[in-house]
């Protein structure tokens, strides 16, 4: 083996006497430019910018999973190709780290969702992919080498020669170059699910291969993957304060707990496009539910039982101290994974030999797709519920699969906790994202029903207690969450000082091409603390949002005329507003946000007396493209004899609002116009009144470590 990796390195030698090198360092003050002054790429983004960050030796760009590759054409004929990689996710589907063309066939070396390593023959019938039986790792460096003789490919990673069994296939003359995606187009709507996540660095063509001691040097390094800040640096509808991701897809939050002075929650994410798909568990951690860093993934897919997916579940502290994850499996079965972490600092955890769990659903019933576990403890045994669905004789319902074990490891199937009664509760076909929390003495069972048939996805709850292994609700009919629906499935949690903590996803809810645009989808709420009060989940701020409370200003009690708004804020898109309403006469009072100066952009919101409803309206909300217009309301019963307090926290796109302490509303803002920053008040009666106290809010954006 060592013989012929040293003929490979004469074998480079070689071509880069025949042949010119052409080299892109990406260091230049035109960096797609090569060496050889006349060779140029052509860098496809989505984005404004190209993003020039720290590479494996001066710069290299960074690509986004899905939008960005580079490209071109060469006078020269390719003998070879090289270069340094660093991926931060694995890509949507098998994709190109580089190819070359001769514009009918192409021949590439790329990388799998798993992290596996294939020479990639394509002509214009078919494509045919043949394994390394190699695995690259995240988070690394990595030089990759493709050589061509006599239509033999020859593939080298970090020096070692993978090329083994690779068989010689009819190409010639190869003039065109792709780095970062695959010539051949596969699409998810808008996305190419064939590009990569991460850093390129170093691209060469017929050139030298490093030495020896040139890759124990630059491999050594760790690179910095981090999402680079001029990636959003424009984009005024990014929150700065909500916790989110780094960059593209998340969807729901999980597995919220505190361990060892920290908080850690979890979440859906796809770091290599804005699309469902390639779901790992992202992970973030905080000393206080306010300043967060996001940490490297958790738990990623493998070949397995879960090749499809680590779908939602959560986490719990076992009875040595030590956290455990529990989620949903997704492979040729939906079962359920386990995993611990691997030390102390939680950052890396390792999946159970005992996977998956649970196998699968019950074979007693007819639906296969069980989903979202919830795990507690109950005396001295554990039990688990899973979101289901029922679909035997009569009306298909929700419903929540229940197990026990004694230790966690070994389940034993009970039966159902609680069955839904759509044509009464109007809980849907199928529950989502349970929680089962005793607060004070009693137990409140709350879920997310899946939209269907154009209703859409709700989280509802129910209060009751637990006996018999069934849980029995107060009330047959649940209640709603939030009095206008936008806010979906909260990880809840219970933090040192005995309080409830709730964190849910805020869905952006904007149609595909602007998510394409803007570069990610969905973020989480503010940390909200939960009372139960009468039957009810009463939601307030958690008070460590006062934390970024700057420039005070108080509006001290005022009639609101009705031809009349009273502005009190023309700039900024973080603020808090804290409002004491006096209705009077008055059939309207509430709120104009994000309003621009010649009035073409702005959304209202507020409470309309006659009708007894919250509206948001937000038909002229935004002037751009693929954003939804449109006016949500809600039946919502107020004593309008006392005064109403309604608390706004404002960050970007993100509205969350408090209703006299108890409850709220959340909505999203894509106004066009960066002015659209202008926040009032206004009531249509004679006698209305309001103060007001307003808060200009400091960022608190979400660290990345890796």
């Amino acid at each position: 083996m060592k013989h012929f990796v040293c003929s490979l390195f004469v074998l480079f030698a070689v071509m880069s006497v025949a042949n010119a090198r052409i080299h892109w360092s990406f260091d230049s003050d035109e960096p797609l430019l090569a060496s050889d002054g006349r060779s140029e790429f052509q860098f496809h983004t989505a984005k404004q910018n190209i993003e020039l960050v720290k590479g494996i030796s001066g710069k290299g760009i960074r690509t986004d999973g899905y939008s960005c590759w580079l490209e071109t054409s060469l006078e020269e004929e390719i003998q070879s190709i090289s270069g340094y990689f660093a991926l931060e996710s694995f890509p949507t589907d098998t994709a190109a780290l580089f190819g070359i063309r001769n514009g009918q066939h192409t021949l590439a070396v790329c990388v799998d969702r798993f992290g596996g390593l294939q020479v990639e023959f394509g002509d214009d019938k078919k494509i045919i992919y043949h394994p390394l039986h190699r695995k690259i790792n995240r988070y690394e460096w990595f030089h990759l080498a493709l050589s061509v003789t006599d239509g033999l490919p020859q593939v080298m990673l970090n020096g070692d020669d993978i090329s083994a069994d690779i068989p010689r296939r009819e190409c010639c003359a190869f003039t065109e170059i792709l780095v970062g995606k695959s010539f051949q187009e596969r699409k998810i709507g808008m996305y190419d699910v064939n590009a990569i996540n991460g850093i390129i660095d170093e691209i060469s063509v017929n050139g030298n291969l490093p030495s020896e001691n040139e890759y124990s040097e630059l491999l050594a390094q760790v690179p910095v993957l981090k999402v680079p800040e001029i990636r959003f640096a424009d984009d005024f509808s990014r929150p700065e304060y909500h916790l989110i991701p780094a960059a593209n897809w998340t969807n729901e939050t999980h597995g919220l707990f505190y361990h060892n002075g920290s908080y850690h929650i979890f979440n859906q994410k796809n770091a290599s496009s804005v699309i469902l798909r390639q779901i790992n568990w992202g992970h973030f951690s905080s000393p206080d539910l306010l300043h967060w860093t996001e940490e490297k993934p958790a738990l990623t897919p493998d070949a397995g039982y879960d090749k499809n997916g680590i779908w939602s579940g959560c986490a719990v502290i076992d009875d040595a101290g030590i956290p455990r994850l529990f989620y949903t499996s997704g492979g040729d079965k939906m079962g359920v994974g386990m995993a611990s972490p691997k030390d102390d600092s939680l950052v890396e955890w390792v999946k159970s030999p005992l996977n998956p769990v649970i196998v699968e659903k019950p074979e007693e019933y007819s639906r296969t797709d069980m989903r979202d576990q919830y795990v507690w403890k109950e005396g001295d045994v554990w039990y688990m519920i899973i979101g289901f669905g029922l679909e035997d004789a009569g009306q298909p319902r929700g419903t929540l699969l229940l197990y026990k074990s004694e230790d966690l490891n070994d389940w034993s199937f009970v039966g159902l906790l609680f069955e839904g009664n759509p044509s009464v509760d109007h809980s849907g076909i199928f529950w989502e994202m349970p929680v089962f929390k005793k607060m004070g003495e009693k137990y409140v069972l709350l879920v997310n029903r899946v939209p269907q048939r154009g209703i859409p996805a709700r989280t509802q709850y129910w209060v009751g207690d637990f006996r018999n292994e069934r849980f029995i609700p107060d009330n047959p009919v649940p209640k709603n969450l939030e009095v206008i629906n936008r806010l979906l499935s909260p990880s809840v949690a219970d933090t040192p000082d005995g309080k409830v903590v709730a964190i849910a996803i805020i869905p952006d809810e904007i149609y595909e091409a602007a998510n394409y645009a803007q570069g990610w989808a969905h973020l989480y709420s503010m940390p909200r603390v939960w009372n139960l009060k009468d039957g009810k989940i009463c939601q307030s701020p958690h008070p460590v949002m006062e934390e970024l409370r700057n420039g005070h200003q108080c509006f001290s009690k005022q009639i609101l005329s009705k031809d009349d708004t009273l502005m009190i804020s023309n700039d900024g898109h973080q603020k808090e507003i804290r409002a004491t309403f006096y209705p009077a006469d008055a059939k309207r009072f509430g709120f104009i946000l994000c309003k621009n100066p010649d009035n073409s952009e702005y959304t209202k919101i507020y409470y309309d007396a006659e009708n007894r409803e919250l509206v948001i309206d937000q038909t002229h909300s935004s002037k751009r493209r693929f954003i939804p217009l449109r006016t949500r309301k809600d039946s919502y019963e107020l004593d309008l004899s006392e005064p109403v307090d309604i608390h706004l926290f404002i960050d970007g796109s993100v509205v969350e609002g408090f209703i006299n302490g108890e409850d709220a509303f959340t909505t999203r803002i894509f106004p066009l116009d960066e002015k659209s920053s202008q926040v009032g008040l206004f009531a249509d009666g004679t006698h209305s009144e309001v103060a007001v106290d307003f808060w200009e809010l400091d960022s608190a954006k979400v660290r990345m470590n890796f």
